[in-house]
Order: C-alpha cells, then structure tokens, then sequence
C-alpha cells in the first residue's frame, strides 16, 4: 500500500494543475507565470531554478538513472537532492531509489514503494493496467513519470490538467552531452529507439484520458506547450490562458503535430 498518498485524496478537488515535462520547449516557456498556481513536476526540473521564482507545488521521481551503474547518476542524484530540499515543495519519491538518494533520511521526502511498471511492446503500445485509478494500493510507472502525475492528479481530485514542455517528438540520443530532447543540452538520457518511445509517451497520454473519464467525465486537458507533436489533447496558447484565461485553440499546431504521426493513438484523444 502506498500510505503516502492517503492524506492527498481529493485535496484539490475542482482546482487545475500544470504538469511540468521536460521537453526543449521548457527552456523558453515563463515558469513564472503559474508560480501562483498547482504544479508537479519531475526528474531534472531542479536545472531550471536558477531561472525562476517558481517552484512545483509536488516533485516526482522515479528513475533509474540515479542507480551507481550508469555514468551520469551524480549529475541526476544532484538534481534530484536540489528538487527535494526545496521546501516549497512536497516530494514523491519512489523508495526503490532510496539507497541512492538519501539513505540517511537527511530530505523531508514522502516515498512510495507500491509501483507497477508495465513495459510497452516494440511499437510502443501499452496495457490498460498501465494506469491505477487507486494508487493507494499501486501507482504504474510504464517508462514514464509522466504517468505517475497522472494518476497522481485524478488522486489529487484536480479536474483541469495543463501540460508545459509535453513536446515529444524526441531523436535518438544516447545519453550524449549535447542533449536535444530535453529543455537543457546537459538533461543527459538514454533514447536507443525514439519511434517506441514517442508512441509509448503519446498512448500514456491517450490512456490517462480513457481512465481519468471513467472516473470523471468532466476533467480537463489542455496541451500549453510552446512547441509539441503531443496531439491528443487541444492545443492551446499558454500566455492567453494564464494570463487572459482565454482558450485560444492553436488549430494549426495540431494540425502540424497531428502529421507527425503514422497510426492514431492507442485509446483515447479530444482531438
């Protein structure tokens, strides 16, 4: 059981949230604008704080990138230590990673060990059980945090949900240090097969949607990133939501993100 989560349930009941992705957009989107409003964000986001004011209401992590084997885990494990020092934020952390993290409980970190995590097959396709509507009793990671802060924010009861730096389309990268598919060249993550990965992220996507409905119809999902090929929900200008609360559809955009695509996606899209 994940009693962690207990306390949380439906503790922002009708509000909205932006979840904070890590796509190249993030580096030109203004943090700032939402330092006022509910957000969770995830995995090296820390390399942004220099940038703004804001910080996420909830951290997550969950990645195996901070394990002693792979040569890159200082940098992340530093990342991951300056997210969850932060005390403005509440920090989920898997605790299959606590070893590594913080073995001497120095870090206010809430950690959560009842975690699935179903692998897609080669063309990225997912299982229907790659998303808990009960994260108390487990949580799905499916290769992606992304989709613990789904199902973290049905938990959570949010009913309109933002998505910042959603921008997939990612190239293959092996962990070079000359990033592309991440808001900083210094992100450093393995992509060996991109075209499995960009469907496994876009039908975690449509798979939340399908789950989240089953429980409430009337949730919300809006893509604001800046620069995305994420179709499965509308695209909307950020600046004129956040700051003019007008939905402005950006038509062309999913047009053009809409192309990037050669199958529609697994579940289901509001587009």
């Amino acid at each position: 059981m994940n009693e962690v989560f207990r306390k949380y349930k439906d503790i922002h009941k009708g509000k909205r949230v932006f979840l904070i992705a890590n796509g190249p957009s993030l580096a030109n989107t203004n943090l700032d604008l939402i330092k006022d409003e509910y957000s969770i964000a995830m995995n090296r986001i820390s390399l942004l704080y220099n940038k703004f004011e804001w910080r996420p209401s909830y951290y997550l992590f969950s990645s195996t990138n901070v394990r002693p084997d792979k040569p890159w885990a200082e940098k992340w494990k530093n990342s991951v230590l300056s997210a969850i020092e932060c005390k403005k934020t509440t920090s989920f952390v898997a605790s299959i990673f606590k070893p590594y993290i913080d073995p001497f409980d120095n870090y206010n970190v809430s950690w959560f060990s009842s975690m699935s995590e179903n692998k897609p097959d080669l063309e990225g396709n997912i299982k229907d059980i790659c998303f808990s509507q009960n994260i108390l009793q487990r949580i799905d990671k499916t290769g992606t945090t992304m989709n613990l802060a789904l199902q973290l924010s049905l938990h959570m009861g949010f009913d309109e949900i933002i998505f910042l730096g959603a921008d997939l389309g990612w190239t293959k990268d092996l962990a070079s240090e000359k990033d592309t598919n991440h808001f900083s060249k210094d992100y450093t993550a393995d992509i060996p097969k991109p075209y499995k990965a960009n469907n496994q992220m876009r039908n975690v996507h449509s798979l939340a949607i399908k789950k989240m409905h089953e429980i409430n119809k009337s949730i919300k999902f809006y893509n604001a990133s800046l620069k995305t090929v994420l179709d499965t929900y509308p695209i909307i200008d950020f600046e004129k939501y956040i700051v003019e609360d007008k939905i402005v559809n950006r038509k062309q955009d999913l047009e053009t993100a809409k192309s990037f695509w050669d199958k529609p996606p697994q579940y289901d899209t509001l587009t």
